[in-house]
C-alpha cells in the first residue's frame, strides 16, 4: 500500500477531474434513499462522498473502505470539510471485509447490525488483485433487494496510454469487471460513459439489483 499512500498525495489534483462526471452518474444510478447505507469501496480520497452522502442524508450512512491509510487520511479530511458526519471510514483489505467488520466500524452510528443497501465500486475491480473473489465477497455483504453500481475502465487491447494507466493504478483494464454483476443481478444494465484518451480505455457504468 505504500504506492497508494504516495499516490494519495497528488491523486485529487492530477487525476480526479477525469472522473468527476462519472462519479455524478454513479451516484444517480445508485438510487440511494435517505436513511440507507452505502458501502463505498475502494473509497480512495473520498471524491464520491459529494454525491453519496447527500443521497442518504444525515440519518443514513456511507461506509468508506480502503486499504491505503494515505487515501483514508485524505478521505477523512474531505468528509470533515464537507460536514459529512454520516461518513464512516474503515481500513481493510476487501478480502478480509465481513459483516462483523462493518458492524464494528459503524458502532457509533448504528445500534445494531449494518444493512448494506447500496454497493458502490468505483475503479476497484480493475485494481483488486483477486477481483472476482473480491466481487463475490462484496456481493455477499449487499442486502437482498439492494443495488450495486460499478464504474471502471475497459480496454481489451490497451494502447500505450492504457498501459500507463495500468502501471500508475496498479490495475488491469483488460478485465471485464461487469461480468459477475451481469451473471448475478436482476435488471442488469451496462452503458459507456464519456471517455478521454487519458482514461486508457472505455469508461463504463454497470448496475443491477440483488434478488430479494
Amino acid at each position: 500500500m505504500r504506492w497508494y499512500d504516495w499516490f494519495s498525495s497528488f491523486y485529487d489534483r492530477s487525476l480526479e477531474p477525469l472522473y468527476r462526471e462519472a462519479r455524478r452518474e454513479a451516484a444517480v444510478a445508485l438510487r440511494a434513499r435517505p436513511g440507507q447505507t452505502i458501502l463505498d469501496l475502494p473509497c480512495g480520497t473520498g471524491q464520491s462522498f459529494d454525491g453519496l452522502a447527500p443521497a442518504v442524508g444525515p440519518e443514513g450512512l456511507v461506509l468508506g473502505v480502503d486499504l491505503s491509510p494515505g487515501m483514508l487520511r485524505q478521505a477523512a479530511t474531505r468528509a470533515h470539510k464537507r460536514g459529512f458526519s454520516q461518513v464512516v471510514l474503515h481500513c481493510s483489505d476487501v478480502h478480509a471485509l465481513d459483516q462483523a467488520a462493518l458492524d464494528q466500524a459503524a458502532r457509533e452510528h448504528a445500534a445494531g447490525p449494518v444493512q448494506v443497501d447500496r454497493l458502490h465500486i468505483f475503479l476497484g475491480l480493475s485494481a483488486f488483485p483477486r477481483w472476482e473473489a473480491a466481487f463475490e465477497r462484496l456481493w455477499g455483504l449487499l442486502a437482498p433487494g439492494g443495488r450495486c453500481v460499478i464504474v471502471d475502465v475497459h480496454a481489451a487491447r490497451p494502447n500505450l496510454q492504457g498501459h500507463m494507466v495500468n502501471l500508475l493504478a496498479r490495475a488491469d483494464i483488460r478485465r471485464e469487471g461487469w461480468r459477475p454483476l451481469e451473471r448475478l443481478a436482476h435488471r442488469f444494465e451496462r452503458a459507456p460513459l464519456p471517455s478521454l484518451p487519458q482514461h486508457g480505455g472505455q469508461l463504463y457504468l454497470a448496475s443491477g439489483d440483488k434478488p430479494a
